[in-house]
């Protein structure tokens, strides 16, 4: 959080490298950004993203459309970008990948509006534990790119869960079970709902049930990140 801190201070190093950044470049350096490795395609990702979710969870709960910048490893330099964002105080990262992925979904096939972008929500309590919730700020950048509306209340985390990471598809399972419900906003029509990692997809298919319990038509969604088998 003190390296936080320090780049919060200091934005003019990349918080990756700490190499003194270019006047264009922004949090990050484009030697780093050029080492993150994005999918070849603009819906390369996606398509890997879809077919995790339909190994994983069946075809009913593949989302209507998929959008995702990187292959992602537990190790690297989007590891220690996405850590940052994450846990380290680093807000600004995720607007900053929320227009490159405003950008992604721009530059493939024409898509219609979306009537809402909805970051998957995290507990009161983990919120006021990191000050602040990463898949906002992404979607945050995303609306200002796309132009779509930005919505906080269509679905709401109603049970405190801990950290995904190192758990089998059972457990994740069991650990998103009645994690969501719809919130105090009804959310209607074509609705894209946005996360930093997406690992198995236990999160983001339990948030969109509630989204389409909530009214959406249908829910696409949008990560920075593509967990790939090791």
């Amino acid at each position: 959080m003190i390296e936080g801190f320090r780049h919060l201070l200091f934005p003019e190093v990349c918080v990756v490298c700490n190499k003194l950044l270019e006047k264009e470049e922004q949090q990050i350096c484009s030697g780093c950004f050029n080492e993150f490795n994005p999918f070849p395609t603009s819906d390369a990702g996606g398509n890997a993203l879809k077919l995790a979710v339909n190994d994983h969870f069946g075809t009913r709960a593949v989302p209507s459309d998929a959008w995702c910048i990187y292959p992602f490893h537990r190790s690297g330099k989007l590891h220690e970008a996405m850590h940052a964002m994450k846990y380290g105080g680093l807000f600004p990262l995720g607007t900053l990948f929320g227009r490159k992925l405003g950008e992604l979904i721009k530059s493939g096939k024409p898509t219609e509006p979306f009537d809402a972008i909805v970051p998957v929500p995290l507990h009161s309590l983990k919120r006021i534990e990191r000050s602040y919730n990463q898949a906002e700020k992404i979607a945050e950048g995303i609306a200002g790119v796309l132009g779509s509306p930005l919505s906080r209340r269509c679905v709401e985390r109603c049970s405190y869960t801990g950290s995904q990471t190192g758990l089998t598809l059972t457990a994740r399972r069991q650990n998103m079970a009645g994690a969501f419900r719809p919130g105090r906003e009804a959310c209607k029509g074509r609705v894209l709902l946005v996360d930093d990692v997406l690992t198995t997809g236990a999160t983001m298919v339990a948030a969109a049930d509630a989204l389409l319990e909530s009214g959406a038509e249908s829910v696409a969604f949008a990560v920075v990140a593509f967990t790939e088998k090791e």
